[in-house]
């Protein structure tokens, strides 16, 4: 069956009359139609054996196959980032207590909390 966009253009432009039924095969692959489904199928498809039934030449079993070459360049690129002529480094943060007010550590640690 041709798809069905293209037969629902076909039914605008026709309708359901008589030239409906005749135009889908006008526009469909020679493929689709009855005739090559039947010459496709026409002789009988044989069952591969087993793979112990195989009878593969002696330089192919000598060959070694190996696997694609690995490409480390997928996924996103890794790169460092520069820093530019008026940016400096800034230092790591340090904790600073919402208490106290005092850097060095947090609420949870501070010895003021507990006199409270």
């Amino acid at each position: 069956m041709p798809c069905e966009h293209a037969m629902a253009a076909l039914r605008a432009k026709y309708g359901d009359g008589v030239g409906y039924g005749n135009s889908i095969y006008e526009y469909s692959s020679p493929i689709y139609k009855a005739a090559s489904y039947l010459l496709a199928y026409s002789e009988a498809i044989s069952v591969v054996p087993p793979e112990a039934e195989w009878n593969v030449p002696q330089e192919l079993l000598d060959t070694k196959i190996s696997p694609p070459p690995y490409d480390p360049k997928l996924g996103r690129k890794k790169f460092k980032c520069t820093k530019g002529i008026g940016e400096t480094f800034k230092s790591k943060r340090r904790n600073r207590c919402s208490i106290c007010k005092k850097s060095g550590h947090k609420r949870t640690t501070c010895s003021m909390a507990n006199k409270s």
